[in-house]
């Protein structure tokens, strides 16, 4: 009998790291067009996880705002070609976002 893979487990980002939310909760989202599918499990975030991820982003922007502008621009431009690079897996994931794949992409069908 085959086994049934894992969903993928979706968790916040804070202060550089994946994290669980700190009420321990998730919740299962499911693709709108065909609810059998499992898109993945998301972390249920608390009123704590989201002041622990404005406090990162607070101290991130004393750090970052003291970069020089063309540095910066570097690092934007290389974060854009990743997201470029990965359009694709992008694009899977926007499934739960109930968006349909461009006849472009090849995982959308005819």
């Amino acid at each position: 009998m085959a086994t049934a893979a894992a969903p993928r487990v979706y968790k916040n980002f804070i202060n550089g790291e994946w994290v669980d939310s700190r009420g321990g909760g998730a919740h299962e989202n499911r693709n709108p067009a065909n609810a059998d599918e499992l898109v993945g499990m998301f972390v249920s975030s608390t009123s704590e996880d989201v002041d622990a991820a404005v406090d990162a982003a607070s101290a991130a922007y004393k750090k970052w705002r003291l970069v020089p502008a063309p540095k910066r621009a570097e690092i934007l431009f290389r974060a854009a070609e990743m997201l470029l690079q990965h359009k694709e897996d992008f694009a899977k994931d926007g499934v739960c976002l109930a968006r349909p794949l461009p006849p472009s992409c090849p995982t959308s069908s005819p």
